[in-house]
């Protein structure tokens, strides 16, 4: 499973997960605009924005926990650069794929923070193309690179929770 043309090839070539919540942020955005004011307003209530603030900074302490797990780890928190180290303590002993429910956290924050119900809406398209862009090629690369190690650890922690 392991060749050594195979496991240190990167799973992408490029970040798609930063792409991928910037295009659902804009793209909401632009379609709440397009959409008017009497649709924004279905989601311009204080106690909503109070949980979009608090999914957001909930976001960013997992992301900084995850920085912080990959660095003790000497491993990259790049998802288009080949993983050096398996990493399963930390957020890591939780869910595979904790920086991705992160970003999935942040970008529904964001969503209600900015009152915005498309950037709500598309992020359920976001879970769906960091799956298929992200997750699954990332998976296909630590197989390769760290084989029953990381067959075991996919047996022990769920995908996403």
């Amino acid at each position: 499973m392991n060749t050594p043309d195979s496991a240190g090839l990167p799973p992408a070539r490029l970040p798609w997960p930063p792409i991928m919540m910037a295009i659902a942020v804009v793209v909401g955005l632009a379609l709440d605009k397009i959409a008017g004011e009497k649709f924004g307003d279905a989601l311009n209530v204080s106690a909503l924005r109070g949980a979009g603030a608090a999914l957001v900074v909930t976001a960013l302490t997992i992301d900084f926990w995850c920085a912080r797990t990959l660095a003790r780890r000497e491993t990259t928190i790049l998802p288009h650069r080949a993983a050096s180290n398996l990493v399963t303590e930390g957020p890591y002993s939780f869910s595979r794929n904790p920086i991705y429910m992160a970003h999935v956290t942040l970008t529904l924050g964001l969503g209600l923070l900015l009152a915005s119900p498309f950037i709500v809406t598309l992020t359920p398209l976001l879970v769906l193309g960091l799956q298929k862009r992200s997750i699954e090629p990332e998976e296909l690369h630590l197989l390769q690179k760290f084989g029953e190690d990381f067959r075991a650890y996919m047996a022990r922690t769920p995908r996403w929770l």
